[in-house]
């Protein structure tokens, strides 16, 4: 009988990148100082080849390496050196954990670790201490245990696109019993979100309909929606 091998410790950084000079500028500069072990996959969509960032990520998912993965926007930057451990730290603590980011949204409103836009400018009320357990969390940072992962995955039918897969899967992990959370760890980001909101409204719609028998509202960073 083979005994299957727990997987390594450590974070499968997986994006998807359509600016090599952000990409360097932000997330790779930051990652090179971090001490606990990690992979980056990066997935060069500068030929616009990949439609659907739910497709793309599911199959980068199924080759990563540790168990931890953690998918980023190519114009994020990790607040320290000790960023990736200090969230492992984080996450080990957790309760039923689903997954965590650095912003999210829920009935006590928005709460964020992020700096943003330029000149940069704190997202949300205050400094978190602790993690704070929202609805949903921002699409810019997800962290998600590799074996859940694996074995519920980003809905493309359900976001074809590029956004609210993250909000979704949130969504989905609510109904598994899981928390999600947003951590007391600290990110640049240099986007502010999109600047036209109607790029959400398929996956939206879609969202309120797939959810609207588990949630009355769902609660998102980038809006807040009546599922009735």
């Amino acid at each position: 009988m083979t005994m299957a091998h727990p997987e390594p410790k450590g974070f499968s950084i997986i994006c998807v990148f359509n600016s090599q000079a952000k990409l360097d500028k932000y997330l790779v500069e930051s990652l090179k100082h971090q001490k606990t072990a990690c992979e980056l996959i990066a997935i060069d969509n500068r030929p616009q080849r990949f439609k659907c960032a739910a497709t793309v990520l599911n199959a980068a998912a199924a080759r990563a390496k540790y168990d931890l993965l953690m998918f980023v926007h190519q114009d994020v930057a990790l607040g320290s050196d000790t960023w990736l451990a200090d969230a492992r730290n984080d996450i080990d603590l957790l309760e039923n954990f689903g997954a965590a980011g650095v912003a999210g949204n829920g009935p006590l409103g928005v709460v964020a670790s992020i700096l943003h836009g330029t000149p940069p400018r704190r997202l949300g009320r205050v400094r978190l201490t602790k993690p704070v357990p929202v609805q949903t969390v921002d699409g810019c940072l997800l962290i998600v245990p590799k074996k859940l992962f694996l074995e519920t995955g980003f809905d493309a039918r359900t976001c074809p696109g590029w956004y609210l897969y993250v909000a979704n899967f949130c969504l989905d992990m609510a109904r598994l019993g899981r928390k999600v959370y947003v951590l007391p760890r600290e990110i640049y980001h240099e986007s502010t979100g999109p600047g036209n909101p109607r790029v959400l409204d398929e996956a939206r719609r879609n969202i309120i309909n797939k959810h609207r028998d588990q949630v009355d509202i769902i609660y998102t960073t980038v809006g807040e929606w009546k599922t009735g």
